[in-house]
């Protein structure tokens, strides 16, 4: 009698498990079907049978999609008196904005396909409870312009706001806005600010589309372990953890056609400067450029000068940003080094600049500079070699003369003379003995007027001109520096 009732036990749990999980199908459904804007929905698709495909899903009702993830588990399922255990979980997580209806999906199960049916999510009302509950902690995505042009940059913002009486008790996982169709830079770490009841933290991107159309923006979506610090057990023991997750809302964008085509996108002032125009041969001419105005200069890059003739140095621009009274402001600084044994212009440089405010199309330009290279030091410096050249043959011919005129015995004298004291110099004075270390810059400006005599001495610049000016990965042999300086300075 016992076995019967056990059996009839056992049929009635199969009956059960299978009236619940069903043979080989598809279900879809939902964490929560009313929400508030900015939580979080996970939309789980469970396949039941032995092999399910899933198509990948980036939007649901106009909706992105922030994750996707797809999980086996073992269910106990009866088809046809055969036990199947494998059944797969496919996660989308997503934050609607408004009432929405989850649409039918398809998925292939052992070679059939099953649809899942749809699901309406409608937004709560939000009362003054649910809003307290809300903004425990909360996300907001708020940009400056609604509309630009193919490069005009912009500014998005995430705010981040906790009230003050939660505590952290789990790293708080962030994903920033998907920005889609737009050049992307984080303007510093974010700052933050007490405002309230409410900690508050700042994260400011540099936006600035590459195509013409309609976009939006986010949303950003972020995962945080808080415990309420104002509930308190014995031995002062926090209570009541939670985990939250909340996206921010999300922004459209339009982004229009450029009229007329252009090098930049902003209002803008160019600046140049040069140290001389009048140098003597081999000596350095710097020269720097400055390009700063409302407008994002990250991706400009001020186009390299070559010169017959010239050897021609810069290093490695200078870009600074910040915001200003809501605006994007950018400065861009590049210096250049010419040395020549002649003279020599640096030629003109043109761009065009276009004024998203005024729609008008600009010009920035700077003018070609003549250098004059002075070469009469260096022709009275060859007239003055020839000149030490011919006295000092004719010095060499009379000692020469006097040399062999000296005995022998007196050779042996000198020879033994100058022996002592080589020995005594290098007993008494080599130890004692230290070469001088020159710093990088100092270096540089020892080497840099001697750089057309020697290719070793050019490479050395080379290297010394990239380390002064903050390249890390460039490596000095001091030795052969310092045999540079002993020939060369």
């Amino acid at each position: 009698m016992n076995i019967q009732r056990l059996l009839v036990l056992i049929l009635v749990l199969s009956a059960f498990v299978y009236a619940n999980e069903g043979p080989v199908g598809a279900k879809a459904v939902v964490s929560n079907k009313n929400i508030l804007s900015g939580n979080i929905v996970k939309l789980h698709i469970r396949a039941t049978g032995k092999m399910a495909t899933f198509s990948t899903v980036k939007t649901i009702d106009g909706v992105k999609v922030l994750s996707q993830d797809e999980r086996i588990t073992n269910m106990h399922v009866y088809n046809n008196g055969v036990l199947q255990k494998e059944c797969t979980i496919f996660t989308l997580t997503f934050a609607p904005q408004k009432d929405m209806t989850i649409p039918s999906y398809e998925v292939q199960i052992d070679g059939r396909v099953y649809k899942t049916k749809p699901i309406k999510l409608k937004m709560k009302d939000s009362t003054a409870s649910n809003r307290k509950k809300s903004n425990i902690f909360s996300l907001k995505l708020r940009s400056d312009k609604k509309s630009v042009t193919t490069g005009e940059a912009f500014l998005a913002t995430v705010t981040l706001s906790l009230q003050h009486k939660f505590i952290i008790s789990k790293k708080l996982q962030y994903h920033r806005p998907k920005f889609e169709g737009f050049f992307v830079e984080q303007l510093g770490k974010g700052k933050s600010y007490d405002k309230g009841d409410y900690q508050v933290t700042e994260l400011k991107y540099i936006l600035t589309p590459h195509s013409e159309g309609n976009f939006t923006l986010g949303p950003a979506y972020a995962k945080i372990g808080l415990q309420d610090g104002s509930k308190r057990g014995l031995a002062h023991v926090v209570i009541d953890r939670k985990m939250f997750e909340k996206a921010s809302n999300t922004l459209a964008v339009e982004v229009l056609p450029q009229t007329v085509m252009s090098d930049l996108v902003g209002t803008f002032t160019l600046d140049s400067k040069i140290d001389t125009q009048k140098v003597e041969a081999g000596k350095p001419v710097k020269f720097s450029i400055k390009l700063e105005g409302e407008g994002d200069l990250t991706r400009f890059d001020f186009p390299d000068y070559t010169l017959d003739g010239v050897t021609i140095y810069s290093d490695q621009a200078k870009i600074d940003i910040k915001v200003l009274d809501g605006k994007i402001h950018s400065r861009y600084s590049k210096e250049f080094v010419f040395i020549s044994e002649e003279s020599f212009t640096i030629p003109a440089q043109l761009f065009s600049m276009h004024d998203p405010k005024s729609g008008v199309l600009k010009e920035l330009k700077i003018d070609s500079l003549d250098i004059e290279i002075n070469q009469s030091n260096a022709a009275t410096m060859s007239s003055k070699t020839s000149k030490l050249s011919n006295d000092t043959k004719d010095r060499e011919i009379n000692l020469r003369e006097k040399i062999e005129a000296i005995p022998l015995s007196w050779w042996i004298s000198i020879f033994s003379f100058v022996l002592g004291g080589i020995l005594f110099y290098l007993l008494r004075y080599l130890p004692k003995h230290k070469r001088r270390s020159y710093k990088e810059s100092e270096a540089l400006n020892i080497l840099l007027p001697h750089i057309s005599k020697d290719p070793e001495v050019e490479k050395m610049v080379q290297k010394l001109y990239a380390k002064v000016n903050g390249d890390t990965s460039v490596v000095i042999d001091k030795k052969t520096l310092k045999a540079l300086i002993e020939d060369f300075g």
